[in-house]
């Protein structure tokens, strides 16, 4: 199903982020060895979540203004609040000016919700990965 199909709801973002996490992960070593673990987790330390984030964050449920205002209403409370405080802490009332107005707020709301979201995925597939891979290293040392 096409995403602009989709009915966002808070679970759909959360599943949307989880995928682009689990695409921007390395591949699985394809050889057993102590090396190939070791490089896959080093490559797996060196992932930075926000750049992933935000060049993963332009969905178009954040790039179109009505789509942007259905996330908002899609999420918890507390989730747009937590945006809502985020985005103050970065702009401050100085970057509202005449020409923003609800849709442009939903805009960057919705792009900071997704940034998180996606965030929060990849921190937690790394995780999961990583004591994959150090189990893996720990039986090959042990053999």
């Amino acid at each position: 199903m096409d995403s602009q199909d989709m009915t966002i709801t808070h679970y759909a973002i959360i599943q949307r982020a989880k995928q682009d996490a689990q695409e921007r992960m390395p591949d699985l070593p394809k050889e057993s060895t102590a090396d190939a673990w070791e490089a896959f987790i080093d490559d797996l330390e060196s992932l930075d979540a926000f750049e992933i984030a935000h060049e993963s964050a332009e969905w178009d449920w954040v790039i179109y203004y009505h789509r942007a205002l259905e996330l908002c209403q899609a999420v918890p409370s507390a989730v747009l609040h937590e945006a809502e405080s985020e985005w103050y802490d970065l702009w401050g009332s100085g970057g509202l000016d005449e020409s923003f107005g609800l849709y442009e707020m939903a805009g960057q709301l919705a792009n900071l919700i997704v940034t998180r979201a996606i965030v929060e995925a990849v921190e937690e597939c790394r995780e999961e990965l990583l004591e994959l891979a150090n189990d893996k290293l720990d039986q090959i040392k042990q053999s």
